[in-house]
């Protein structure tokens, strides 16, 4: 379908996932066209939560000052109440991490414009979790890249052990700017989160629901 305000070839597919599968873009490995707007939905049943592999065969139009504008793959959770973007990626430099879904749907969208074009793309590999409890207890969410930039984190690990103020403090300063440090919060109760980052408990502090993005 072509959308004659932008010019670009819409195309939109759902995916039922029960096993493995991939995706790429058109003409994987080798130059994709200009001027696409594609999107695949994937959907597992309840209880279970998909996984994404990246080819190591990777390469889009470069970003722009670091920011994805023109080409890119974005994968965002899709629920019921909201979505949330786990990454958006161009360029040549880095392979997008592994990903694991918070939900049984993932949206996958590609968008490439009517200059430049790469090679050879993308490919992604799905797969079925089928241990919801499982997944819970080993799939890092908060594992997100920007959503602009396509720079990625390394894994980040839930931090429960308590904290020293200076140590605390040395950490959250890692994190470029507030939205940054935000990602790696729980989408559901962020603010409140936030406002109890530093819990007195003699000497040290506790952070609540703060997820380290130091490697493990």
């Amino acid at each position: 379908e072509s959308n004659h305000l932008t010019d670009l070839y819409r195309k939109e597919e759902t995916i039922s996932v029960a096993g493995n599968g991939c995706i790429h873009s058109p003409r994987f490995p080798s130059s994709y066209p200009r001027n696409l707007l594609l999107t695949w939905r994937l959907h597992s049943p309840e209880s279970t939560r998909i996984q994404l592999a990246f080819d190591n065969q990777f390469g889009l139009e470069e970003p722009e000052n670091d920011i994805c504008r023109y080409d890119f793959v974005e994968v965002e959770d899709v629920s019921e109440t909201s979505t949330v973007i786990r990454g958006r990626w161009c360029g040549h430099k880095e392979i997008p991490p592994r990903i694991t879904s918070r939900t049984n749907h993932i949206k996958i969208t590609f968008k490439s414009d009517d200059y430049f074009v790469a090679k050879p793309g993308f490919k992604i590999c799905y797969s079925l979790v089928d241990d919801f409890q499982h997944a819970a207890s080993e799939t890092n969410w908060e594992s997100v890249t920007s959503s602009v930039s396509g720079v990625s984190y390394p894994s980040p690990s839930v931090t429960d052990s308590t904290l020293t103020a200076e140590a605390l403090d040395q950490t959250i300063a890692a994190f470029d700017t507030v939205e940054d440090l935000l990602k790696h919060f729980n989408p559901d109760s962020w603010q409140e989160d936030l406002e109890n980052l530093y819990t007195d408990s003699g000497h040290h502090y506790r952070g609540r629901s703060y997820h380290d993005r130091k490697s493990k």
